[in-house]
């Protein structure tokens, strides 16, 4: 009998577990995975992922040298995405397999720290909330390292939280699990440890000598999961690693500095959350509004969990406000606090309309709050609404096709091993590293790809010096030079200078042919025109 027991006792852990508010997030999640599947290659590939999927090739490819050369990012989004070409062969859409399954896995730390937090109905609606936001939407179908950091860090809160709920040192052993595969992600992951470390001074103060000597299993346990790679990377590049990682703590190139002050600092991230540019939103207006609204509220009552999300929200917030480079993308840690606050904050206001039309005997105030409680419902609606239509909008604007592929094809069935290729112009859906990526789809490949200018022009001011550029194309032997159409007529970044500018001096040089219709590849306006160097 006690056998019987002992074998039904995990199916019964199982059962009861799987209520009615975590089988709704299972529906949620998978319409989620489903609608996001569906749009992972209507937007063309970009600059900033591009390095991940040459990553995952270089691996696939046993190229360690090549995969080993760049420190600036961890290695472990790199390793999955190799996997990823493992399983279904090597193209954008296995790449961008990997942050689809993180941003799910995300949704679903959110919910159950929500539900460890709170209750089934606020977990169920901070997932929700969290999956409109269009900028998780959109970083849910790139390959890039936010989903994946933000996974850890939201999981090593979830392990830390449970920790303090229940005191069993498993859960820190878990938490320092999260943190060090999350610092094997992007470095960044060292603001989960922040946040925990703030938590222990104001939920744990009674017993903070314990709580940090308790905290260091899960230090030595993040520890020991990285502790590899610091071995791997140190040997390979010596004292040169440091400088690496300090470099990408501050999230970039120093260039972009001038992008990092259109606001001042204090309010930098309260307006880039919500309006980076005119048009784009990562975080939906009306749905920022009800999640400030929350952490207003949640400082209020300042109940333990009210103030572990604060103290979430605050260190993020401060931490990327002290790096020199942001972008909106930096702080994506800080949706998930403001979805649970949102939801927090929704449901604390309905349920207290709730109780004024129950427990109220005035049969006038029972339908005034019947009717706010119906205008809250609306209200919220219309803004969830709204934050959808944020995230359609987005994935309109991007979905172009830019045939770098068939341009890459064309140009290596005319080439040999010691003939290079220049991309012209690079911008974010073009350049170099894309040419590459297709040069090693089907293995080992020796032909070098070059870009000028060498940051790209979409961002970054360019020069074009048509005496430099030819003795480039010299020096380096260029068969080929792809340029992108990008409008004819329409001037680069904060300057007059434009394509069709370009092609005069190319076409007056006599160091190249012209374009014809056998080297152009796509539809207008986006099309790649190939010149043939002949100088």
């Amino acid at each position: 009998m006690i056998d019987k027991l002992d074998h039904r006792l995990p199916f019964a852990k199982l059962k009861a577990g799987l209520n009615k508010w975590r089988l709704s997030f299972l529906v949620f999640a998978l319409a989620y995975a489903v609608i996001v599947f569906l749009t992972l290659t209507t937007t063309p590939m970009e600059w900033d992922e591009v390095a991940h999927l040459n990553g995952g090739s270089f691996l696939l490819w046993e190229e360690y040298d090549k995969f080993t050369r760049n420190a600036f990012y961890p290695p472990l989004f790199d390793v999955i995405t190799f996997a990823s070409f493992k399983l279904f062969g090597v193209s954008l859409l296995a790449a961008r397999l990997v942050p689809l399954a993180f941003s799910t896995l995300a949704l679903w730390a959110v919910f159950e720290l929500a539900y460890s937090m709170y209750d089934g109905k606020t977990a169920l609606l901070s997932a929700v909330l969290l999956g409109i936001m269009p900028g998780y939407f959109w970083l849910s179908r790139l390959a890039l390292l936010e989903t994946m950091l933000l996974f850890f860090i939201t999981a090593s809160l979830l392990f830390f939280f449970r920790w303090l709920q229940n005191r069993q040192d498993k859960m820190l052993v878990f938490a320092g699990i999260a943190i060090g595969l999350g610092f094997l992600s992007k470095y960044q992951m060292l603001v989960a440890i922040a946040i925990i470390a703030v938590s222990m001074l104001f939920l744990a103060r009674k017993q903070l000598k314990l709580a940090v000597k308790k905290f260091s299993i899960a230090l030595v346990s993040g520890f020991m999961v990285v502790l590899p790679w610091i071995i791997i990377a140190y040997q390979i590049y010596a004292t040169k690693i440091f400088s690496e990682w300090i470099y990408a703590l501050q999230v970039g190139n120093p260039e972009r500095i001038v992008y990092s002050e259109r606001y001042p600092l204090p309010i930098y991230y309260f307006v880039e959350l919500t309006w980076p540019y005119s048009d784009i939103h990562p975080v939906s207006i009306f749905l920022y509004v009800v999640g400030l609204l929350g952490l207003g509220l949640l400082s209020w009552r300042r109940r333990s969990e009210d103030k572990y999300v604060l103290i979430w929200f605050a260190t993020v917030f401060i931490f990327f406000t002290l790096i020199a480079n942001k972008h909106w993308r930096y702080v994506s840690p800080l949706f998930p606090a403001l979805a649970i606050s949102a939801a927090v904050f929704i449901l604390f206001i309905y349920g207290r309309l709730q109780n004024a039309w129950k427990l109220n005997r005035s049969i006038k105030r029972k339908h005034a709050a019947k009717v706010a409680a119906g205008l809250l419902i609306v209200s919220m609606a219309g803004a969830m609404v709204y934050s959808i239509n944020d995230a359609y909008y987005g994935l309109e604007k991007y979905q172009i096709k830019i045939d770098i592929e068939g341009a890459t094809n064309y140009a290596i069935k005319r080439m040999t091993g010691d003939e290079a290729i220049m991309v012209l112009c690079p911008f974010n859906f073009f350049s170099r590293d894309m040419v590459r990526f297709y040069l090693w789809a089907d293995g080992d490949n020796e032909i070098l790809v070059i870009q000028y200018p060498r940051l790209p022009v979409d961002t970054y001011t360019p020069s074009f010096n048509i005496t430099d550029f030819i003795a480039l194309c010299k020096r380096f032997n260029v068969k080929f030079v792809f340029t992108y159409e990008h409008g004819g007529t329409v001037s680069y970044f904060n300057t007059t200078l434009n394509l069709q500018q370009i092609y005069m001096q190319i076409y007056d040089s006599g160091k190249f042919t012209k374009i014809t219709p056998e080297a152009t590849f796509g539809t207008n306006p986006r099309r790649i025109f190939i010149l043939t160097f002949t100088g």
